[in-house]
């Protein structure tokens, strides 16, 4: 239930190389194909005399499916970087985020130790109106003691979920009181939005921030759109920056909202599937005005397949980083046990015969290896180093190349101002966010009372200099060492990032993005 927030700012390496490691399956973009496969003879028959034989005669007792699992996720790591075994809760996981929904509370938690927050209220879940506060910390659930005791967080995030109108008891203690309050909260559906963030930023342009590619993103990128054709919409900037993917069908639907029916959007096509072409309906919502779409080096998949479309047919400028470079598609294959496979069926290709995948026939570890070397490189140069220069040919003709993910329109470098540096390491180490965190634990009910809504916070909140000074020493106390020079500088970006820590506790993940906005210059330069 917690959640990593992107960066709004360019160079940060170190989050980057964090968000690489966990999200193993970067860019998954599948179908859900449910049925269920008969291994082959010879490939069951010697598995099943391997196992039989560890089981009978190895020196040490063995978890037999621990094993089995394992020997799986190996074999399947053979083949490409993203075929991959998920266990019947990575399913389930998995599956639910596709969703966009699950049945909870409707808390976000956070997390210091092993002590548990409400790190929010979301305002539409079932525990808004409970009484709960952004900062309260949660010390029992239903009678167990789940703070402070060692408890894993997926522990405690498995006590709160259950089905809808089931109720759970969780006990509080808030900063400033010394007894423990009971609230009972009677769980529901809970939204997971894969759109936190649509708005007009001035009289015609418009701006659509998606973070993900769920079942909902069409649907929820349909009524953003309408909404902002309602205000005006001449120019659609939408904000495609960090989305590692997801469903195929979702880019498919949110591509044929911006292109004439007809055109080409995307081809898949594999060894054991023909080639199939995918082409935009009649009934998009935004087919002539100007369209902007911003990536970057964490853009990958379902992301790919929407900005490759726009720019072969020439219906949008790309603007920012060359992106992951992600164009196989998986399958998922549930297996018996609730567990499945997703495994790589077919490779897509852009309108113009593009396959923009990056190599990965050295092995996974040199898959990413070569991404990371690709950052560090390209932070120094104001292009993108072309993996394949076959040239391919958009609608009206020019050149666009493929390998190694899509290379923009127009290229907007890393920034390499020296004072991001001690800023990055802040952000990184996530002192920024307990900073802000803690002022909302010791201020919530304060801060609700002050301010009518998320628009009066966004107007008049300004951290003080009590909070920066915080900020200094925790870092200093983390081995980041003071930087006057990068302070001054980056003042402005610190003072900002804070309060959008507090507006995201207090009012939402949209508010969180909401108020990064106004310290984004690649999205100035989109202008």
């Amino acid at each position: 239930m917690d959640s990593d927030k992107k960066s709004t700012q360019t160079g940060n390496f170190v989050l980057v190389l964090v968000a690489m490691v966990m999200g193993v399956l970067i860019g998954l973009m599948f179908a859900d194909n449910g049925r269920h496969r008969r291994v082959p003879t010879a490939l069951q028959g010697k598995m099943d005399e391997v196992m039989q034989l560890v089981e009978e005669e190895y020196v040490d007792a063995v978890d037999t499916d621990s094993l089995s699992e394992h020997l799986v996720a190996v074999m399947l790591s053979e083949l490409d970087p993203h075929s991959t075994y998920l266990s019947a809760r990575e399913t389930e996981r998995t599956n639910e985020m596709m969703r966009g929904h699950f049945e909870g509370v409707g808390l976000v938690l956070h997390r210091e130790g092993d002590t548990t927050y409400v790190g929010q209220v979301m305002a539409d879940g079932p525990s808004a109106g409970s009484g709960l506060l952004p900062g309260d910390m949660i010390v029992t659930v239903d009678g167990d003691t789940v703070s402070g005791t060692g408890m894993a967080a997926d522990s405690v995030v498995a006590r709160l979920r259950g089905p809808r109108r089931s109720t759970v008891e969780v006990g509080i203690k808030r900063h400033g009181r010394e007894q423990t309050q009971r609230f009972l909260l009677r769980r529901g559906v809970v939204e997971h939005r894969s759109l936190p963030l649509y708005t007009m930023l001035d009289d015609t342009t418009g701006y659509i921030l998606l973070t993900t590619f769920s079942n909902t993103s069409h649907e929820e990128f349909h009524q953003a759109l309408a909404a902002l054709k309602s205000r005006g919409l001449r120019h659609l900037i939408l904000d495609l920056r960090g989305n590692g993917g997801g469903s195929l069908g979702s880019a498919v639907g949110i591509a044929g909202e911006l292109l004439p029916r007809g055109s080409l959007i995307v081809y898949t096509q594999g060894e054991h599937s023909r080639r199939k072409d995918v082409r935009a309906r009649s009934g998009g919502l935004f087919t002539t005005g100007r369209v902007t779409v911003m990536i970057d080096e964490s853009s990958a998949s379902a992301s790919e397949v929407v900005s490759g479309a726009l720019q072969d047919n020439d219906r949008g400028t790309v603007v920012g980083r060359r992106s992951f470079g992600k164009g196989l598609v998986q399958t998922e294959f549930a297996l018996a046990d609730g567990s499945s496979v997703l495994l790589t069926t077919a490779r897509y290709y852009t309108p113009s015969g593009r396959c923009i995948q990056r190599a990965y026939d050295e092995g996974t570890d040199e898959y990413y290896r070569s991404y990371v070397q690709q950052l560090l490189t390209e932070a120094y140069t104001d292009t993108a180093a072309l993996a394949d220069t076959t040239p391919y040919y958009t609608v009206s003709g020019r050149v666009v190349y493929g390998g190694g993910g899509i290379t923009p329109d127009i290229i907007l470098p890393y920034r390499k101002d020296s004072s991001f540096v001690y800023y990055n390491r802040l952000l990184s180490s996530g002192i920024l966010n307990k900073v802000a965190f803690g002022y909302v634990r010791q201020h919530a009910e304060e801060l609700t009372g002050r301010y009518a809504d998320g628009d009066d916070f966004c107007r008049r909140f300004a951290p003080d200099e009590a909070l920066v000074r915080q900020v200094v020493a925790r870092g200093e106390a983390a081995g980041i060492a003071r930087n006057d020079s990068s302070l001054r500088a980056q003042r402005s970006l610190i003072n900002n990032m804070i309060k959008a820590y507090i507006g995201q506790s207090l009012y939402g993940d949209g508010m969180f993005y909401r108020i990064c906005l106004q310290e984004d210059d690649d999205l100035k330069k989109t202008r």
